[in-house]
Protein backbone atom coordinates (compact mmCIF):
# COMPACT_ATOMS: atom_id res chain seq x y z
CA UNK A 1 0.00 0.00 0.00
CA UNK A 2 1.00 3.55 -0.68
CA UNK A 3 1.57 6.63 1.26
CA UNK A 4 0.41 9.76 0.18
CA UNK A 5 1.67 12.74 1.80
CA UNK A 6 -0.37 14.92 4.15
CA UNK A 7 -2.16 17.33 2.22
CA UNK A 8 -0.13 20.20 4.83
CA UNK A 9 2.96 18.26 4.21
CA UNK A 10 6.23 20.16 3.31
CA UNK A 11 6.81 19.95 -0.60
CA UNK A 12 9.52 17.55 -1.39
CA UNK A 13 12.50 20.26 -2.24
CA UNK A 14 15.85 19.36 -3.36
CA UNK A 15 17.45 22.42 -1.62
CA UNK A 16 16.63 24.67 0.92
CA UNK A 17 19.48 27.12 1.07
CA UNK A 18 21.64 29.48 -1.50
CA UNK A 19 25.16 28.67 -2.38
CA UNK A 20 27.73 31.18 -1.93
CA UNK A 21 27.72 32.30 -5.48
CA UNK A 22 23.93 32.76 -5.25
CA UNK A 23 24.35 35.23 -1.87
CA UNK A 24 27.16 36.90 -3.85
CA UNK A 25 25.08 37.94 -6.82
CA UNK A 26 22.15 38.97 -4.97
CA UNK A 27 24.07 41.06 -2.55
CA UNK A 28 25.93 42.85 -5.54
CA UNK A 29 23.18 43.14 -7.92
CA UNK A 30 19.78 42.48 -6.20
CA UNK A 31 19.05 39.49 -7.90
CA UNK A 32 20.30 36.27 -8.84
CA UNK A 33 18.74 32.82 -10.64
CA UNK A 34 18.18 29.70 -7.65
CA UNK A 35 17.69 26.96 -10.13
CA UNK A 36 17.39 23.26 -9.34
CA UNK A 37 15.03 23.80 -6.32
CA UNK A 38 12.22 21.42 -6.89
CA UNK A 39 12.06 18.22 -9.44
CA UNK A 40 9.65 18.08 -12.26
CA UNK A 41 6.98 16.28 -10.56
CA UNK A 42 6.43 19.51 -8.22
CA UNK A 43 6.96 21.93 -10.91
CA UNK A 44 3.84 19.61 -12.41
CA UNK A 45 1.72 20.24 -9.51
CA UNK A 46 2.35 23.67 -9.35
CA UNK A 47 1.22 24.14 -13.09
CA UNK A 48 -2.21 22.01 -11.98
CA UNK A 49 -2.74 24.01 -9.37
CA UNK A 50 -1.95 27.26 -11.26
CA UNK A 51 -4.56 26.27 -13.81
CA UNK A 52 -6.95 24.80 -11.45
CA UNK A 53 -7.66 28.20 -9.26
CA UNK A 54 -7.22 30.14 -12.78
CA UNK A 55 -11.06 30.16 -13.07
CA UNK A 56 -11.37 31.92 -9.17
CA UNK A 57 -8.27 34.77 -9.90
CA UNK A 58 -9.31 38.65 -9.50
CA UNK A 59 -7.13 41.54 -9.74
CA UNK A 60 -5.37 42.06 -6.18
CA UNK A 61 -7.55 45.22 -4.33
CA UNK A 62 -3.88 46.32 -3.61
CA UNK A 63 -0.56 46.42 -5.00
CA UNK A 64 2.37 48.47 -6.83
CA UNK A 65 0.36 51.08 -9.18
CA UNK A 66 2.27 52.76 -11.91
CA UNK A 67 0.75 55.92 -13.08
CA UNK A 68 -0.36 55.85 -16.88
CA UNK A 69 -3.16 56.49 -18.62
CA UNK A 70 -6.65 54.51 -16.70
CA UNK A 71 -7.03 52.94 -20.02
CA UNK A 72 -3.81 51.17 -19.91
CA UNK A 73 -3.87 50.75 -16.22
CA UNK A 74 -7.05 48.78 -16.14
CA UNK A 75 -5.98 46.40 -19.20
CA UNK A 76 -2.56 45.57 -17.45
CA UNK A 77 -4.37 44.62 -14.32
CA UNK A 78 -3.11 41.05 -13.86
CA UNK A 79 -5.56 38.09 -12.28
CA UNK A 80 -4.26 36.48 -9.19
CA UNK A 81 -5.16 33.41 -7.07
CA UNK A 82 -3.81 31.39 -4.66
CA UNK A 83 -3.32 27.66 -3.52
CA UNK A 84 -2.18 25.26 -0.82
CA UNK A 85 0.65 23.80 -2.81
CA UNK A 86 1.69 27.41 -3.59
CA UNK A 87 1.40 28.39 0.10
CA UNK A 88 3.35 25.25 1.67
CA UNK A 89 6.17 25.90 -0.91
CA UNK A 90 6.37 29.61 -0.33
CA UNK A 91 6.55 29.04 3.54
CA UNK A 92 8.81 26.05 2.54
CA UNK A 93 11.28 28.52 0.95
CA UNK A 94 12.03 31.26 3.72
CA UNK A 95 15.17 29.46 5.29
CA UNK A 96 16.54 30.15 1.66
CA UNK A 97 15.14 33.48 1.35
CA UNK A 98 16.97 34.02 5.28
CA UNK A 99 19.86 32.39 3.95
CA UNK A 100 20.31 34.49 0.68
CA UNK A 101 19.44 37.96 2.38
CA UNK A 102 20.91 37.59 5.53
CA UNK A 103 17.82 38.99 6.64
CA UNK A 104 15.21 37.63 9.06
CA UNK A 105 12.33 37.31 6.64
CA UNK A 106 8.69 36.39 7.14
CA UNK A 107 6.31 35.18 4.07
CA UNK A 108 3.75 37.75 2.91
CA UNK A 109 1.69 36.71 -0.03
CA UNK A 110 1.76 34.32 -2.57
CA UNK A 111 -0.18 34.13 -5.63
CA UNK A 112 -0.32 32.53 -9.32
CA UNK A 113 -0.41 35.77 -11.78
CA UNK A 114 -2.30 35.19 -15.42
CA UNK A 115 -1.20 36.32 -18.58
CA UNK A 116 -4.02 35.87 -22.04
CA UNK A 117 -3.00 37.81 -24.78
CA UNK A 118 0.26 38.84 -23.89
CA UNK A 119 3.16 38.93 -20.86
CA UNK A 120 3.89 43.13 -20.20
CA UNK A 121 4.11 44.09 -16.95
CA UNK A 122 4.78 47.63 -16.14
CA UNK A 123 7.49 49.61 -15.20
CA UNK A 124 7.30 49.21 -11.33
CA UNK A 125 8.97 48.67 -7.81
CA UNK A 126 6.87 46.33 -5.03
CA UNK A 127 5.38 46.87 -1.96
CA UNK A 128 6.58 46.82 1.29
CA UNK A 129 5.91 43.18 1.34
CA UNK A 130 8.08 42.28 -0.72
CA UNK A 131 11.69 43.04 0.05
CA UNK A 132 12.54 39.36 -1.30
CA UNK A 133 10.23 38.47 -4.41
CA UNK A 134 10.54 34.87 -5.79
CA UNK A 135 9.29 33.96 -9.53
CA UNK A 136 8.81 31.16 -11.43
CA UNK A 137 6.69 30.36 -14.34
CA UNK A 138 3.66 28.07 -13.04
CA UNK A 139 2.47 27.13 -16.58
CA UNK A 140 2.79 28.12 -20.32
CA UNK A 141 5.76 30.65 -21.11
CA UNK A 142 6.18 34.14 -20.41
CA UNK A 143 9.33 36.81 -21.67
CA UNK A 144 12.16 37.39 -18.85
CA UNK A 145 12.05 40.32 -16.66
CA UNK A 146 13.86 43.29 -17.23
CA UNK A 147 15.54 44.99 -13.80
CA UNK A 148 16.70 48.23 -13.57
CA UNK A 149 19.58 49.15 -11.41
CA UNK A 150 20.61 52.18 -12.54
CA UNK A 151 16.78 52.95 -11.59
CA UNK A 152 16.57 52.18 -7.75
CA UNK A 153 15.94 55.03 -6.08
CA UNK A 154 13.44 56.45 -8.18
CA UNK A 155 9.67 57.29 -7.06
CA UNK A 156 7.02 54.89 -8.73
CA UNK A 157 6.02 58.96 -10.43
CA UNK A 158 9.32 58.68 -11.95
CA UNK A 159 8.44 54.88 -13.04
CA UNK A 160 5.32 56.08 -14.90
CA UNK A 161 7.06 59.09 -16.49
CA UNK A 162 9.23 56.79 -18.41
CA UNK A 163 6.64 54.23 -19.11
CA UNK A 164 4.40 56.79 -20.54
CA UNK A 165 7.31 57.93 -23.10
CA UNK A 166 6.92 56.65 -26.09
CA UNK A 167 11.00 56.76 -26.71
CA UNK A 168 12.12 54.94 -23.31
CA UNK A 169 13.53 51.64 -24.35
CA UNK A 170 11.72 48.77 -23.22
CA UNK A 171 14.32 46.30 -24.27
CA UNK A 172 16.65 48.06 -22.06
CA UNK A 173 17.59 46.66 -18.52
CA UNK A 174 19.20 43.40 -17.27
CA UNK A 175 17.59 40.44 -18.52
CA UNK A 176 16.47 37.97 -15.52
CA UNK A 177 14.92 34.59 -16.48
CA UNK A 178 12.79 32.10 -14.67
CA UNK A 179 14.34 28.59 -13.89
CA UNK A 180 12.05 25.80 -14.52
CA UNK A 181 12.65 23.91 -11.48
CA UNK A 182 13.15 27.09 -9.17
CA UNK A 183 13.11 30.89 -9.11
CA UNK A 184 14.41 33.92 -9.98
CA UNK A 185 15.31 36.25 -7.01
CA UNK A 186 15.06 40.15 -6.56
CA UNK A 187 14.89 42.82 -4.60
CA UNK A 188 11.43 43.86 -5.52
CA UNK A 189 10.77 46.58 -2.83
CA UNK A 190 13.72 48.86 -4.09
CA UNK A 191 14.63 47.45 -7.95
CA UNK A 192 12.47 48.52 -10.55
CA UNK A 193 11.56 45.97 -13.24
CA UNK A 194 9.54 45.74 -15.75
CA UNK A 195 8.44 42.83 -18.96
CA UNK A 196 8.01 44.65 -22.46
CA UNK A 197 5.41 42.87 -24.37
CA UNK A 198 5.38 39.85 -26.15
CA UNK A 199 2.49 37.34 -27.58
CA UNK A 200 2.51 34.26 -25.45
CA UNK A 201 1.72 31.22 -27.18
CA UNK A 202 -0.94 30.38 -24.71
CA UNK A 203 -2.59 31.02 -21.21
CA UNK A 204 0.24 31.49 -18.82
CA UNK A 205 0.98 32.09 -15.19
CA UNK A 206 3.73 33.17 -12.94
CA UNK A 207 3.94 32.36 -8.98
CA UNK A 208 5.19 35.37 -7.20
CA UNK A 209 6.32 34.70 -3.40
CA UNK A 210 7.37 37.35 -1.21
CA UNK A 211 8.78 37.78 2.25
CA UNK A 212 9.27 41.07 4.19
CA UNK A 213 11.94 41.58 6.73
CA UNK A 214 11.22 42.04 10.19
CA UNK A 215 13.94 44.63 10.96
Amino acid sequence: MSLRPAPDAPPPLLRTTATRAERGSFAAHGHTRLPGLWDRALAEGLAAEGRERWARAAPPPRGPRTPVPAGRSARRATPAAGGPLLARVHLALTGLGRALTGRLLVPTFAAYGYYEDDDEVLLHVDTEQCDLTLLTTAFGAVGPLHVHPALRGSSMERLGVLERDPAWDRAGGVRLTYPATGVAALDGRTLPHHRPAGPLPGPSAVAALCYRSLF
